[in-house]
């Protein structure tokens, strides 16, 4: 996250242009208030971006913390991410993290776990052309 801060701070970019322009590229979903670092997307609000040792406490807090339940690494990325907290890695961290997690490797369902992340639909405009009619036309009653 660096190179996003020092580009949006100062305008100074790598000099391997193949890492400039992927840092061009990608800068527009970053933005700098008061020198702090924000990751803003389509389905989420504005993120807090962190780093280092933030990342560890924000993880331990979430997972076995005041409110932590022992979820899965893709569930604690992704309650990360409702918390307001994004960091490049975090995914990945998060699944390290969760096993290396003794008392969820000793009492995990793991058979309930869904193969893959479920995906969401944004948009009712696939199924606005199908035009299922289930119940038919209503009688007009006349009175």
């Amino acid at each position: 996250m660096t190179p996003y801060k020092r580009y949006l701070d100062d305008g100074i970019l790598p000099l391997e242009p193949i890492e400039a322009k992927k840092i061009k590229k990608y800068s527009s979903k970053y933005t700098l208030i008061d020198g702090e670092l924000f990751r803003h997307g389509f389905t989420h609000p504005i993120l807090v971006c962190v780093s280092g040792d933030q990342c560890a406490g924000i993880m331990a807090e979430l997972h076995k913390g005041i409110c932590g339940s022992h979820i899965s690494g893709r569930s604690l990325a992704l309650k990360a991410i409702r918390a307001r907290y994004y960091w490049p890695t975090i995914r990945e961290d998060c699944t390290r993290y969760e096993q290396q997690c003794k008392q969820c490797q000793q009492h995990a369902d793991w058979h309930k776990v869904p193969p893959e992340e479920l995906k969401s639909i944004y948009s009712p405009w696939p199924f606005h052309t199908w035009g299922i009619d289930i119940l038919g036309p209503f009688p007009l009653v006349i009175q």
